[in-house]
């Protein structure tokens, strides 16, 4: 059967099938970076964090990375109010940053936390993975500024910062998903 008599609705039907396998993900879309545990603990007056992130770099983080193009990793952290039939109401928020840095010269992964001011090296991209996604004793808000009859939950996600990207690579990001590190928000409720 020739497209001439096919009419119209064959070939719009083959141009989108054409198009569906030209826009499908490539097989190196980034994998699922997790929050695995979470939680909270009043101490002294203040309720403090602890959590740990599972990061899934794909080929196209890991070679960006290694050849040279710094990644900055965010984690964001938000405590939010419960509101009866409104959205919640985000009541305290914190990220913390990290540059990790691939030195070719001396096999070495470097974090540098932006938090502390300090950074450490590894000789493995696990060991520096683990080392941003440990987050220990992280002071999150003060219970005095808390109603104690509101219930409060607190969620968590990781991510990469594509504006922080060099400009060349910026611009790649934007348009593919395998520069994607975005993990799903991680949420439980604030007890005390």
């Amino acid at each position: 059967m020739s497209l001439r008599r096919r009419g119209w609705p064959g070939v719009a039907a083959l141009l989108l099938l054409l198009l569906a396998g030209v826009l499908a993900p490539p097989a190196t879309q980034a994998r699922e970076t997790r929050i695995i545990d979470a939680r909270t603990l009043l101490v002294d007056g203040v309720y403090r964090l602890g959590a740990h992130v599972d990061f899934d770099f794909n080929d196209t983080l890991n070679d960006a990375l290694h050849n040279g193009v710094p990644l900055l990793i965010e984690l964001r952290i938000e405590v939010l109010r419960e509101r009866g039939w409104l959205w919640q109401e985000l009541i305290a928020e914190l990220r913390l940053r990290f540059k990790l840095e691939y030195h070719a010269l001396s096999r070495r992964y470097l974090v540098h936390n932006y938090s502390t001011g300090s950074q450490h090296s590894f000789a493995t991209l696990n060991e520096a993975l683990n080392n941003i996604g440990n987050v220990y004793d992280l002071p999150l808000i003060d219970a005095q500024l808390l109603n104690p009859k509101q219930t409060y939950n607190v969620r968590m996600r990781a991510d990469i910062d594509v504006e922080a990207l060099p400009t060349p690579v910026r611009v790649w990001a934007y348009l593919g998903s395998e520069w994607s590190l975005k993990s799903k928000w991680y949420e439980w409720q604030l007890l005390p």
